[in-house]
């Protein structure tokens, strides 16, 4: 005969033996309340009796209408749908695409003055190649032309744009960590950046610099006398191939074109650049160049234009004898100074630093035709592009 209490009925089991946790008590004194609760009572909650399908529409296009509400008040504020913003997953797409171009390709280093101020159709219109734009702000350009160096397939023309600041420096800039980023992008991050991409050219709202709360910070705010924020807000506006204009609104409103010069003014603020520097500067960039060189590449240099009182703070704190003439010198460069060509005198430069896009298009045709004109490596280049582009299929 088999005791009552051999039997491992939950209702039979003392409660010192199941103990205060539940995972500890034979499988079968788990009751079922306590095999509910381990889940959560969600299981057994009964749904409301709702109209749900109709609470669904109403979410939906309670949704629509705000999205559809804040999209107008971006566009009020003059931004545009297909102005896809820039970012490292941008550049990232355009590196890589070097690497399946020719070998004689053009590529752009340098900071934002030359990001900004070349029309990369007009290249393709005056030589028959469309450069690739590799430009960042405020990042110098040394580590890149290492980059373009260090790639033993590439033997192409790269124009360096640089202001004396961000090239004669120490400091490589904020934007450097892109060379190390292409190599750790993982797959959510691309197809992130598709979709982001694609979202962008039919919506105006999703630009990174007018996010709700950005908007909230960039209020017109009681400031401190002679105190605002050291960062510039939205400034340029980004197409396609990373083509890259200066903001329409900077040209316009007086409040951000105010902003800007004053972000600019205290930026360039410092001493006269020590020789020690442009030393080291120097050094470092004469065997990236040569290297290229020896590969039946070139190099050449932009001093882009500034205005105003940030170029005359340039003219003190970065004296051309110290810099540009010595880094064309020691380098065996060719490289075209704003300042020595008339036509590239008295262009549209809004905040005194960056080229609108109307003094952009005019810059571009004036200093291509004096790189087609001076430097024999794209004349002959090109001559062979235009002769390419002018072939038909199946010509031979």
């Amino acid at each position: 005969m088999v005791s009552s209490t051999s039997s491992f009925d939950a209702g039979a089991v003392a409660p010192d033996l199941l103990g205060p946790d539940p995972s500890q008590r034979p499988h079968s004194a788990v009751s079922t309340a306590d095999s509910e609760s381990s889940f959560g009572t969600g299981l057994a909650r009964p749904v409301p009796d709702q109209p749900w399908p109709k609470l669904m529409l109403k979410v939906l296009i309670s949704t629509f209408l705000l999205v559809l509400g804040w999209e107008i008040a971006m566009r009020h504020l003059g931004l545009q749908a297909g102005d896809l913003d820039d970012d490292r997953d941008y550049w990232v797409e355009q590196r890589r695409r070097l690497d399946k171009l020719p070998a004689d390709s053009v590529v752009i280093i340098g900071d934002s003055r030359v990001l900004f101020g070349t029309e990369l159709s007009k290249w393709e219109e005056l030589t028959g190649r469309k450069p690739l734009q590799l430009a960042l702000p405020a990042t110098s350009a040394q580590p890149f032309l290492h980059d373009l160096a260090s790639d033993e397939r590439f033997a192409g023309l790269v124009v360096i744009g640089i202001s004396e600041s961000s090239y004669f420096s120490d400091e490589l800039g904020r934007r450097v960590t892109v060379l190390k980023y292409i190599d750790h992008q993982t797959p959510s991050q691309k197809s992130g950046h598709l979709l982001y991409k694609a979202a962008s050219r039919d919506l105006a709202f999703l630009d990174s610099n007018y996010t709700l709360f950005k908007l909230l910070e960039r209020a017109d705010w009681p400031q401190r006398e002679g105190v605002a924020p050291l960062s510039v807000w939205k400034i340029a506006e980004s197409y396609d191939d990373r083509q890259m204009y200066l903001w329409n609104r900077i040209e316009t409103d007086p409040r951000l074109n105010e902003h800007a010069r004053y972000v600019w003014g205290q930026y360039w603020i410092g001493d006269p650049i020590e020789k020690d520097l442009v030393d080291r500067v120097i050094a470092k960039t004469k065997p990236d160049i040569d290297r290229i060189r020896a590969r039946g590449g070139e190099v050449v240099w932009l001093r882009t234009p500034s205005a105003g009182h940030l170029l005359d703070v340039e003219r003190v704190r970065f004296p051309r004898a110290v810099g540009w003439d010595r880094l064309m010198r020691e380098t065996n460069s060719f490289g075209i100074h704003f300042e020595d060509y008339t036509q590239m005198h008295n262009l549209d430069i809004p905040e005194w630093s960056h080229l609108s896009q109307s003094g952009a298009q005019v810059y571009t045709d004036a200093y291509v035709k004096v790189l087609m004109e001076r430097v024999e490596w794209l004349k002959v280049h090109s001559k062979r592009w235009q002769e390419e582009g002018r072939r038909k299929p199946g010509d031979g």
